[in-house]
């Protein structure tokens, strides 16, 4: 029997072990009917959903899963996958509940800490890049930022024994980097030589929605071809809601300010996020490094590429850079880059697109928080009623159950 390829009306059963191979986008389902079942991610990454449960479950390679009880399991591989399938006794499965607790816990933690690093980090970022435009032109700071995070990173990974990527590999870096750092990254970069750092945030938070249009675009399209399933997760009416309230609480957060900008810097900064998005989507299906060299190489060949067009433009330095801009850089590039870029990459992988992406709210609020802080400001009361908003829609996505 080909458990590979059943279907939910037709879950299988489980006597004794089996291990089961899964290719990309394949589907393996279950019924629990009261006994206990340990299942246990052998290679690559798969995506466990119960019926019952509010949370679904990412098992990378070497983690575990234990459930007991009743209702239908659907296990997705995200990538190429084996999963080892055993019903053991009580005792045995009593272990296997604590370890896969232990994994959940773990991965928990390790979301809420990519969360917060792309919600703050990201947030800041902008009023870094103010201050690096003042003395260095925008591809070349771009370029040089992602470089220098890039070969920092790469050369720690490689010291630590990861193998390099195949030419494959780098070639499928090379697409993402383009798409997230060159036209999403570089264009707001540029766009800030004319369009203030609260219009480029209202803007950029637009990014989401997009991610939602691709995501849905992308399931279409896997269903037109009869894929069981498309790659990518469809987005839920709930999440939908939610990055609806989340835009929403972004557009009033700049409500009444100067959304009237110089139209190269306009363009620009509408394209941005649309790039952003496609390649956060288009990501998923492509042959990356593991981990942390995924990062590592997108930075590497889009830095090179943002340095090439700085080259071709004629960008020079008037002058050497103050102490100030080299701060900045320096910022944008270890975390910014390096830390920011490698707990965006962790949640694309363990998260759903719409969470992932739901920094794009946060931001204007960091922002905000920083000209407070830093630059004397004043927050109104329809800022804080925005922030309100924001933090609203946030949780909407984040509860939203995934549609089937």
């Amino acid at each position: 029997m080909e458990l590979a390829s059943l279907e939910p009306d037709a879950p299988s059963r489980v006597r004794g072990s089996s291990r089961i191979d899964l290719g990309k986008g394949a589907l393996w389902t279950h019924r629990l009917r009261g006994g206990p079942l340990l299942l246990s991610c052998t290679a690559g990454s798969v995506w466990i959903t119960r019926e019952g449960e509010p949370d679904d479950v990412v098992l990378e390679a070497g983690s575990s899963y234990g459930g007991e009880g009743r209702g239908l399991l659907v296990v997705e591989a995200l990538e190429p996958a084996q999963i080892a399938v055993a019903a053991e006794g009580a005792g045995r499965t009593a272990r296997a509940s604590v370890r896969a607790a232990i994994e959940r816990a773990r991965g928990s933690w390790l979301v809420l800490l990519s969360l917060a690093a792309v919600y703050l980090i990201w947030g800041s970022t902008y009023f870094a890049v103010a201050i690096a435009l003042e003395a260095l032109p925008p591809f070349l700071l771009a370029g040089a930022r992602f470089v220098l995070a890039g070969a920092v990173l790469y050369g720690a990974l490689r010291l630590r024994g990861a193998p390099r990527p195949t030419p494959r590999q780098w070639g499928a870096a090379a697409r993402v980097g383009v798409l997230l750092l060159v036209f999403g990254n570089g264009f707001v970069v540029v766009a800030q030589q004319w369009v203030s750092s609260g219009v480029a945030a209202v803007v950029v938070s637009t990014m989401p929605l997009w991610v939602a249009l691709f995501t849905t675009a992308s399931g279409a399209r896997g269903r037109r071809a009869g894929e069981a399933k498309a790659a990518a997760p469809e987005v839920s009416r709930g999440e939908w809601i939610g990055l609806l309230v989340g835009f929403a609480g972004a557009a009033l957060l700049h409500l009444g300010g100067d959304l009237h900008a110089e139209h190269a810097g306009a363009l620009l900064i509408l394209l941005a996020p649309v790039s952003w998005a496609l390649g956060s989507v288009y990501s998923r299906s492509l042959p990356l490094p593991d981990g942390p060299m995924a990062v590592a190489a997108e930075m590497l060949t889009a830095g090179a590429v943002m340095l090439g067009i700085s080259a071709l433009l004629g960008e020079q330095l008037a002058a050497a850079p103050p102490p100030r801009s080299l701060l900045a850089l320096a910022y944008l590039a270890v975390f910014g880059s390096i830390v920011a870029l490698s707990a965006y990459t962790f949640l694309l992988r363990n998260t759903r697109p719409a969470i992932a992406t739901s920094y794009a709210y946060v931001n204007p609020i960091v922002a905000i928080a920083l000209g407070i802080l830093l630059g004397g400001e004043r927050a109104s009361a329809a800022t804080w009623a925005a922030a309100a908003i924001i933090g609203a829609g946030v949780i909407l996505v984040s509860r939203a159950r995934p549609s089937r």
